[in-house]
């Protein structure tokens, strides 16, 4: 390989690419699955009157392939990922490997008051809220 060549055209892709984008182009350290973890799994948590529900999305496992645990204000989701082949991939989107995400909660929970349930690869977490009737306080 020609350097001069390639010392040209790094100086003409920088004019077009700053930032950030040629920090990280050759740090190894951080990998496209690396930054596609942070993310995963895909959750949604949503409020309501009475409870909280927490929708989590794991397409190509079962129930049997992750572990769910709270604590307080925090529930965490951990397990692996296996891919199906034993083939090279040509194209992967898809997450392969171990994970574990942390999801901060909007008020503080039991585990034993959570309700969970496993369906086409989606996990709905459900519980009812704990927050006390408005009293008044006497002064004295």
């Amino acid at each position: 390989m020609d350097f001069e060549k390639f010392k040209q055209w790094m100086n003409f892709a920088q004019h077009y690419q700053s930032g950030d984008f040629w920090n990280n182009i050759f740090d190894q350290s951080k990998t496209t699955t690396d930054r596609s973890i942070e993310n995963f799994p895909p959750v949604d948590v949503y409020i309501e009157d009475s409870r909280v529900i927490i929708l989590i999305e794991l397409s190509g496992l079962t129930k049997n392939d992750i572990q769910v645990s709270v604590s307080g204000t925090t529930l965490t989701i951990q397990g692996q990922v296996k891919s199906f082949f034993n083939a090279s991939p040509v194209l992967q989107e898809r997450y392969y490997g171990e994970f574990k995400r942390t999801i901060q909660l909007p008020e503080p929970v039991e585990g034993r008051n959570v309700s969970a349930k496993f369906y086409h690869g989606l996990l709905f977490l459900s519980y009812f809220r704990t927050y006390a009737k408005e009293e008044h306080i006497f002064i004295e």
